[in-house]
């Protein structure tokens, strides 16, 4: 596994192509906490997000004829973990997303997306997670297609042009899509601080 580490993640699906069944196993150490995450923001069931991550790494490795080189494996890779989860959810028929507290307390081995405030007095630390629970919980009540570009860009760190490719849209798009939920977010934030 160590000969991989230095390989970039398309060097890696050009082996895999070229018939390296390791080369696979080395896109599975790098990507499976990525895809399980990105699969519980959408099914919001540990145990379907298991299957499903390790549903996409199979679909990686069938559908590895067809990655063009030119692209980039993370946001391909993601695209075909988020059609997989839009499946499940179309069978299911409800569309809810992993609620954002699971992540902000850490539940079920998650990693921890929201930083603790590193302040010297503990009541600010106090007030900083206050705010950060009062954020969650409105993030929590927006749409899911507002939702989805919030979390894939300031949760899961992605560019513009990666939710895009996971999007299949345009990266103008996407960037409008973020725009307009930030500022759906920024009205349930102001209505909020208008009742208070």
């Amino acid at each position: 596994m160590n000969a991989y580490a230095e390989c970039s993640d398309e060097k890696l699906m050009t082996l895999l192509c070229e018939g390296d069944k390791e080369a696979l196993a080395g896109l599975v150490e790098r990507y499976q906490n990525d895809v399980f995450r990105f699969c519980l923001h959408y099914l919001g069931d540990l145990e379907a997000a298991r299957e499903t991550a390790q549903e996409t790494f199979l679909r990686v490795y069938t559908a590895r004829e067809r990655f063009d080189a030119a692209r980039v494996f993370r946001p391909w890779m993601l695209c075909i973990a988020r059609n997989m989860c839009l499946n499940i959810l179309k069978r299911r028929k409800v569309v809810p997303m992993e609620s954002l507290d699971g992540y902000e307390s850490g539940d079920g081995g998650a990693v921890r997306y929201l930083p603790a405030a590193a302040t010297e007095h503990p009541l600010e630390s106090i007030l900083a997670d206050e705010r950060k629970r009062q954020l969650l919980n409105l993030v929590n009540g927006l749409p899911q297609e507002v939702r989805e570009v919030l979390v894939m860009r300031y949760f899961e760190q992605m560019s513009s042009r990666e939710i895009a490719e996971v999007l299949e849209t345009s990266e103008g798009a996407v960037r409008t899509r973020i725009h307009r939920a930030l500022n759906v977010l920024r009205s349930k934030c102001e209505k909020r601080m208008d009742i208070r």
